[in-house]
Order: structure tokens, then C-alpha cells, then sequence
């Protein structure tokens, strides 16, 4: 198992995706879709994975299979298995830091408003950003190469802020 890895926020990150965001919105030109900068390198400053996370909100969930076929020719070829409300496709090391992650969800759906809200608080809570990243770096050092046990931490950490935070 890969040795997981805290790189610290680059500009670049912005850069990277307004590429892939170019390429999906090229890809699926006529859908009607929204495409989200989401995760840790969206958030200035916060660290992480370096992981490009792009959300992409469809409104009609009947052309997904279409919407993933044409994503998978544009090189998401790992397509892991179906949560509630969401499909998760990846591509590895296009961005020379990590990978790019598709979160395909509903439009207006629970893990839609759940993404866009734990996002934008860390945006405008620095402190709560500051102290996220300390956490992913005690989790970093605690579980070393353990990639489930550092995620079962961020879902819990995540799970927390909505509750307390989100205004549903």
C-alpha cells in the first residue's frame, strides 16, 4: 500500500483544476451540469492529499451512465462502487501531485448541499481549516500507510462539522 502523504496548499492546485474542469466541460458539452472545485485543494491554504476533488452536479441521474461513459474517454477510468447519491471516478497523477476525483452527485441532492456546505465553512472558518489540517496530520503520523483508518477519521471529523454547522 502507498505511503499516504500531507503536501502543503500550492497555487498550483487552482491551475490544475480549471484544466480538468476544461476537459469535463468539453467532455459533456450540451449536459446540464455544474462543475466544482471541492476538498483540500480548493481551500487556500489547507493541505492535503493533493488531490484534485472535482463535484459534478448532474440534474437528470437517468443520463449517468451516459455522463460516466464519456468521462471514462477522457481518462476516468476507475470507477468505484455506487454510494447513496454519489459515483466516484478517479484518474491517477494527471496533476504531478496526486490525482484527480470525480464526485458525480444530484443536483440539489444531500451530498450535493453536504459538499458545497463543508467546503464553503472551511473557507470562511480558518481556524476550523487550521485546525482540520493538524488533524489530518496527527492522523497522517498515527495510521501511516492505513488509508481506511485516516478516511474513517476525515468522515467522522466531516459528519461532526455538519452536524453542528449545517442549517438544513
Amino acid at each position: 500500500m502507498a505511503r499516504l502523504k500531507i503536501l502543503p496548499y500550492y497555487q498550483k492546485f487552482l491551475k490544475d483544476f480549471e484544466k480538468e474542469k476544461e476537459k469535463i466541460s468539453k467532455a459533456l458539452k450540451g449536459k446540464d451540469i455544474e462543475i466544482h472545485h471541492i476538498g483540500s485543494t480548493a481551500i487556500s491554504g489547507l493541505g492535503g492529499k493533493g488531490i484534485i476533488d472535482i463535484m459534478l452536479a448532474i440534474k437528470d441521474w437517468k443520463d449517468l451512465d451516459n455522463i460516466v461513459k464519456k468521462l471514462k474517454n477522457i481518462g476516468l477510468k476507475h470507477i468505484h462502487p455506487k454510494e447513496e447519491g454519489r459515483v466516484f471516478l478517479s484518474k491517477i497523477g494527471d496533476t504531478k501531485l496526486g490525482d484527480s476525483h470525480i464526485h458525480i452527485v444530484k443536483k440539489d441532492g444531500k451530498q450535493y448541499k453536504n459538499l458545497l456546505f463543508f467546503r464553503d465553512y472551511l473557507k470562511n472558518h480558518e481556524k476550523e481549516a487550521k485546525k482540520y489540517f493538524n488533524l489530518k496530520l496527527k492522523w497522517l503520523k498515527e495510521f501511516k500507510a492505513d488509508r481506511k483508518k485516516y478516511t474513517k477519521e476525515k468522515i467522522g471529523y466531516i459528519k461532526n462539522i455538519l452536524e453542528k454547522s449545517y442549517k438544513k
